[in-house]
């Protein structure tokens, strides 16, 4: 084996390391900063309800209203979803996500 080659296969060594001790970093760099979140469900009412005459237009207006004032709280909603009950097969719901404040960490401490 030549000299050179010997050289090519330690710089192709360091290299690897020091990519290695990069990536390492920068996944532990990632992990501090990743933004944690608290969830809640919004209840939002049933659509036999919305679709009672002369009443669909208030229930829309009051639950644009309940969105806006979650929206005005820091609250974004993830998802919109129906839950059958024994009353009314089509009662909504609301997934709602926002960021913990900066202070918290993912290490499980709470507000």
């Amino acid at each position: 084996m030549t000299a050179g080659g010997s050289k090519v296969k330690w710089r192709k060594a360091v290299l690897a390391s020091l990519l290695l001790a990069v990536l390492f970093c920068a996944a532990d760099g990632c992990a501090e900063e990743m933004t944690c979140y608290e969830y809640k469900v919004v209840p939002l009412g049933s659509l036999t309800a919305l679709q009672k005459k002369g009443e669909s237009a208030a229930k829309m207006d009051e639950i644009g209203k309940l969105l806006d004032g979650e929206g005005r709280e820091g609250w974004e909603m993830v998802s919109i979803f129906a839950v059958r009950t024994t009353f009314d097969p089509n009662v909504f719901f609301v997934a709602m996500k926002r960021p913990l404040p900066n202070s918290q960490t993912k290490e499980g401490k709470e507000p």
